[in-house]
């Protein structure tokens, strides 16, 4: 585990000397800003309502074996 952390903190070091280098930080400058797509399909809105019920009848069911 240490040795992920460690590891970790490296890649950002060198991702952030990189990103510092002038000819980064040109490139980087001249790229458009975007945005996100803030509308989600239907098809997802659906499936998240279907979790979201299932999830709330699981919560539903353990507050009722809590009290029993």
């Amino acid at each position: 585990m240490r040795g992920t952390m460690q590891k970790d903190r490296s890649t950002a070091e060198v991702l952030s000397r990189q990103i510092r280098h002038a000819e980064n930080a040109r490139f980087l400058r001249r790229m458009p800003g975007f945005t996100l797509d803030q509308s989600v399909p239907q098809e997802i809105e659906t499936l998240l309502g279907k979790l979201q019920e299932v999830e709330e009848g699981t919560s539903e069911r353990r507050g009722k074996q809590n009290l029993t």
